[in-house]
């Protein structure tokens, strides 16, 4: 029976296992009504449309552009905004330059932005990515920093908004394919460092496949990339004072990792004082850099939690946000990810050890479709709790002619927090626009208390959507500024406590995607209209206590100083009407099934198997559901309508009723079993997920996936002690896995028993290379069913785990497509050798022989085998052959020597060996052999 299943449990593999978030014990009330936004775009003055290359996206180069950055380019107090444009090929149109917009007055008591590129000198063109600000040199005015696909451009702000390129100068110039950058001080000696993220080797004059569209995404003609390209390595600059910086890459620890980075922000996510730095990387693990106070940074993100998925998966990461999600005064990391996956929450354990609490955040839900980028943590409606944005769209324009449904347009969302749980709002909130996204900043630019976002499309206009406010609700803003360096005080913390709850934030600009946003803390306070006192933890150890705080206003904030200047305190007068929510589109009538007439249901049922994987989803649930209607008895149907509501469309719920319906219908089905316990898992019920997941081990004793799976659910429990087991006997009965070690490292760090958690993290590390090199080529033997090769190279890597059987029958189905591949032939002989069969793995190892007399490995691979079965002739016939290739070999000369004494030619057998001693002194194996003969003789 065909069967759905395969490839699903690594795609649903993003359940989390930790527990429900705690709150506050006494958080403060809270208007009821939700956040709501308006599009003012067109009488904001913001006239920018974003190019990036031609409509169809040719290369992946145009497809990842752009940013934005909201920050006072002036002094004069207001939020303008810096947007990054890029260009196309051969040339960019005419006037298509980066732009900066003054935050100005208008007539009517509102704010608007005026063009100012020109007088600015800013006026530049290239193929821009994202930004970065900060005051570099401490002269109380902010500077910028711009990445490009090729050499960055630094920015010194001469103080009245017109900027000059001091690059070449200050020696910051990175020419890599720059992305995310931020500006931070690492080594707390009062000037701000500078952190600049990289992507990938990519050169326009000879693109990947020579510019031609590859094979891809779910079979469209899409561009080539990014698989199979070289990730460069990000770049670290210290700022030596006087705004000249000195490549600290390689010093610092940074420049040696190559992983295809795209997102960063900075925070101090263990604890400790000092500013760390997480990166986002595209289909590599994330990277989390722990500082040890002097500008030294520690790679840790395995060892801290943060550097996969829950199921040990490296996630194609592309934006990045931290902040306080739960309350409990450290930073949580949110990462964003492609399609057809979930975006990733860390939740910070205290000490800077993260979990993925994906799922029992409520986030796993209703994300599939969307390809995310740009994202902040911020109180959109001021109830005291982080909110989450997200911004989305995808790369390739073709997926609009795909069947799946998926679209190249996207909505944003929109994420409300309540309580530590996340629900996704974003239609009510008046997201309804469908645009191709990528950056977006974040900041109060009306100051009217609530934060505004302006958003970066691909192609199209930008987006400024005002935040309306919850009226009801009271807020503090506060502005840090530090008097030892970094005017706007990036790392500082500041917790305010008020009725009873207490929050957290930290001054960080960078955040999401290729972006910077508002370095001001806004604190929510729901009905609370006042404020107990404001705690602030300045850069450098620094602790000051403000108290008896005015609401509803921004407090400038000066380190060391007792009182505090008031800020602009601003209302909107104009109280726009948000556009009424649209429904989500209901599914269309076009994807009702038409039955071909006279099919039997096995003919129907083989038909929606295809649709599933050909991504049709629609289509593939109303052919599994018109079979289930009409034949409820074809179980197999059950099953795959749920793999597809489930994996496919990330409809949760439905895909449990139909699964609990199975269960009931046929009680002996595995995969039914597990799959509902992985639905329960998702929906954070782990005492279902329990019972369920029980009586698929019961069903399949030896399944090393159901006994893991069940050790999740004692873990989400807290049962330690059932989930040890479970974990290691998953971990005995697939060593080749990764996936357990990762789940026993986490429990034994929860024991605090850091030895045994070291090892398993260890095992995870080493395991992890080849486990991901067999899901890429499973990929591609999917998508290239009959290439020989693909399928060769995937019983390679069988060989590597260990999993010498899988190995046999992949170097099998290689040869039934090419009966000449002799490296196939070579893998099978070897297959059936390491499991101890040296005789049948001969005949192999000599048609290999046959078929490529050059093979090396495979004569000295058959000579061993010979040996084995004591056919010295053939051994040593083999030995020969492959010296007559390479002379040079001392380890096949040694190997020919033994064979030579055994054989009974020991007077030849002894010179041989004793040349090659001669040779290399060294080679403890030929003196063991040497003396073995004497002792023989």
């Amino acid at each position: 029976m065909v069967n759905l299943l395969a490839g699903v449990v690594t795609a649903i593999l993003w359940v989390a296992c930790a527990p429900e978030p705690t709150s506050p014990q006494h958080p403060f009330a809270a208007a009821a009504s939700g956040p709501r936004f308006v599009d003012r775009t067109d009488d904001s003055g913001l006239s920018f449309e974003h190019v990036s290359g031609s409509p169809e996206q040719r290369y992946i180069l145009e497809s990842m552009a752009a940013g934005a950055a909201f920050f006072d380019a002036d002094g004069d107090e207001d939020l303008d905004l810096f947007v990054v444009n890029s260009s196309r090929v051969p040339g960019p149109p005419a006037g298509v330059s980066n732009r900066l917009f003054e935050n100005v007055p208008t007539d009517a008591g509102t704010r608007a932005f005026v063009d100012r590129t020109a007088q600015s000198g800013l006026l530049r063109g290239g193929w821009g990515m994202g930004c970065a600000v900060g005051d570099t040199d401490n002269d109380g005015d902010v500077d910028l920093y711009v990445t490009y696909w090729g050499a960055n451009v630094l920015y010194e702000n001469q103080g009245d908004g017109h900027f000059r390129d001091i690059t070449t100068t200050a020696a910051a110039g990175d020419r890599g394919w720059g992305t995310s950058a931020v500006f931070v001080d690492l080594d707390d000696d009062g000037f701000l460092d500078l952190f600049v993220a990289n992507y990938l080797d990519f050169d326009l004059g000879n693109p990947p496949g020579g510019g031609l569209p590859c094979s891809g995404w779910r079979g469209l003609d899409v561009y080539c990339g990014p698989h199979g390209m070289h990730p460069q390595a990000n770049v670290l600059y210290h700022n030596e004072g006087g705004n000249r910086f000195a490549d600290w890459s390689v010093r610092a620890g940074v420049g040696n990792d190559l992983q295809a980075s795209l997102g960063v922000v900075t925070g101090d996510f263990d604890g400790d004082g000092d500013a760390d730095v997480y990166v986002a990387n595209d289909g590599y693990p994330n990277t989390l850099y722990i500082n040890d106070g002097d500008g030294h940074l520690t790679e840790a993100g395995a060892l801290m939690g943060a550097a996969y998925s829950e199921d040990g998966r490296a996630q194609a990461g592309m934006g990045v946000a931290a902040g306080d999600y739960d309350g409990d005064g450290d930073l949580d990391l949110l990462i964003t990810h492609f399609s057809d996956d979930v975006n990733t929450l860390y939740q910070n354990q205290g000490d800077g050890r993260f979990r993925d609490h994906t799922a029992a955040s409520g986030l796993s839900l209703s994300v599939r479709p969307f390809l995310a980028w740009g994202t902040c943590f911020f109180d959109a409606d001021n109830d005291g709790w982080l909110d989450l944005f997200v911004a989305n769209g995808h790369i390739y324009p073709q997926v609009d002619t795909h069947p799946s449904g998926y679209r190249y347009a996207q909505r944003n969302l929109l994420f409300r927090n309540v309580h530590g749980h996340f629900t996704e709002i974003g239609l009510d909130a008046g997201l309804t626009r469908e645009q191709v996204s990528r950056g977006t900043a974040f900041g109060d630019y009306d100051d009217d208390g609530d934060v505004d976002l302006v958003v970066v499309n691909v192609n199209d206009q930008l987006q400024l959507l005002h935040n309306l406010g919850t009226k009801a609700n009271h807020w503090l803003g506060v502005r840090l500024l530090s008097r030892f360096g970094g005017r706007d005080a990036i790392g500082a913390r500041a917790q305010l406590a008020a009725g009873g709850q207490l929050q957290s934030r930290q001054v960080q600009t960078s955040s999401g995607y290729l972006s910077q946003s508002d370095p001001r803390l806004l604190f929510g306070l729901g009905l609370q209209s006042q404020v107990d006192s404001l705690v602030v933890h300045w850069p450098g150890g620094r602790r000051q206590v403000l108290r008896d705080l005015e609401v509803d206003r921004y407090h400038v904030i000066h380190e060391g100083q007792s009182t505090t200047v008031f800020g602009v305190q601003r209302q909107d007068p104009v109280q726009a009407t948000a556009a009424p929510a649209q429904p989500a589109a209901a599914v269309a009538s076009e994807h009702a099934y038409r039955p071909p007439a006279g099919w039997t249901t096995q003919q129907h049922y083989e038909a929606a198997v295809q649709l599933h994987r050909q991504g049709r989803f629609e289509e593939a649930s109303a052919a599994l559901g018109w079979i289930v209607e009409r034949d409820p008895g074809y179980l197999p149907a059950h099953y795959s309508l749920a793999v597809n509501l489930f994996s496919g469309m990330g409809r949760v719920m439905e895909a449990r009723h139909v699964l609990e319906a199975t269960v009931q219908l046929d009680s002996t089905r595995t995969e039914v079993y597990r799959l509902l316990g992985v639905v329960y898992l998702n929906q954070n019920e782990p005492h279902l997920a329990t019972t369920v997941l029980e009586r698929a081990v019961a069903l399949t004793p030896g399944s090393w996936e159901d006994i893991s799976w069940l050790g999740l659910a004692y873990l989400r429990l807290g049962n330690l002690a059932r989930a040890e087991q479970a974990f290691l006997d998953a971990a005995r009965l697939a060593p080749w896995k990764p996936q357990p070690h990762l789940h026993l490292a986490d429990l034994y760090e929860r024991r605090s028993d850091s030895g045994r958690a070291a090892a398993h993290r260890r095992d995870f590390e080493r395991l992890r290379p080849a486990e991901d090199a067999v899901d890429r080529d499973l990929r591609q033997v999917r998508e290239f069913p009959m290439d020989a090769r693909v399928r060769y190279s995937l019983g390679l890597d069988y060989l590597a785990q260990g999993r010498h059987r899988d190995a046999a029958g992949t170097f099998e189905a290689a040869l039934q497509i090419d009966s000449t591949m002799a490296a196939a032939y070579h893998g099978l002989g070897a297959a059936h050798h390491l499991q101890g069969d040296a005789a049948a793995a001969i005949p192999f190892y000599l048609r290999a022989t046959q078929l490529d007399s050059t093979r090396l490995t495979a004569l000295a691979d058959l000579a061993r085998a010979c040996f084995e079965q004591r056919r010295f002739e053939q051994a040593l016939w083999a030995y020969g052959r492959a010296l007559t290739l390479d002379p040079s070999r001392l380890d096949l000369r040694s190997r020919r020597g033994y064979v030579l004494a055994l054989a009974g030619h020991m007077d030849e057998g002894l010179l041989e060996l004793e040349r090659v001693l001669a040779a290399d002194g060294r080679r403890i194996d030929t003196r063991q052999s040497l003396a073995e003969v004497y002792t023989a003789a």
